[in-house]
């Protein structure tokens, strides 16, 4: 089936990141990836690639440096330092347009600095024979379904997985029926081990906690439950990074 095989390069996934196609050649674009899986799974591969760069590396000391060295000019422009600092600026800003959701505009409007939201992507692959798939936002899964998890964290630490089902359940997918959170080193992110999908029906909601310092699950599984864990996880400074899917009855 044409579906089972890539046609998109990647070049051209990565303009599309960037929002720099025209509208005809973005409409064409997402009229290929509706018919290829691949090809939309490479999608949300590279724009989670884009998002761990830019945890480990944020732009935030460049535009920092940039805007000490106006401070103590008066705020005037200097040449050739002006080029050089647009330079690293510019460089800079290339690397957050990959990131899909706020807007450049937004962010230096609002943010005094730049800054990266976050600092945990989590990246689940549903296995497919021997590969594993890289699963996008929001995909359709089975009952069944084999899921690996790869948590992309700034430093090796402490990790655990948790979900929150479609009747409201919260449970640790790792480490499995974990108690606390397992060690994680940030060289090797893909987790051991692999779930299997349940037959519960509806959206699931999954969570990768992370923090440099060991900590227990009891209370993360309650907030979960009550809807509260971001809230609580900010409070005991661990970092969370969300996925999503849904579960829906395999089709023969």
């Amino acid at each position: 089936m044409s579906s089972e095989i890539r046609c998109v390069p990647d070049a051209l996934l990565e303009r599309y990141l960037t929002d720099s196609l025209s509208a005809a050649d973005r409409d064409q674009l997402e009229a290929r990836l509706m018919e290829s899986p691949r090809d939309r799974a490479r999608l949300e591969e590279l724009r989670a690639d884009s998002a761990a760069f830019l945890i480990q590396h944020p732009p935030a000391p460049l535009v920092a440096r940039f805007r000490r060295q106006r401070r103590r000019r008066g705020g005037s422009w200097h040449w050739p330092t002006l080029l050089t600092e647009v330079l690293l600026v510019g460089a800079a800003v290339g690397m957050l347009l990959v990131l899909q959701g706020d807007s450049l505009l937004r962010l230096l409007r609002d943010e005094p600095d730049f800054s990266v939201k976050g600092s945990v992507v989590l990246v689940m692959y549903r296995k497919e024979g021997d590969t594993g798939i890289p699963v996008s936002q929001n995909a359709r899964l089975a009952p069944n379904d084999a899921l690996r998890f790869e948590v992309r964290a700034p430093a090796s630490g402490y990790v655990a997985v948790l979900s929150r089902d479609g009747r409201g359940a919260a449970f640790v997918y790792y480490p499995f029926d974990g108690v606390d959170a397992a060690l994680y080193d940030a060289s090797q992110p893909l987790l051991p081990g692999a779930i299997e999908l349940d037959d519960t029906l509806g959206q699931e909601d999954v969570y990768a906690l992370y923090s440099a310092e060991p900590f227990g699950l009891e209370w993360a599984v309650e907030a979960l439950r009550q809807g509260r864990l971001l809230k609580e996880a900010a409070e005991r400074h661990v970092s969370v990074g969300q996925a999503t899917f849904v579960k829906e009855p395999r089709v023969p």
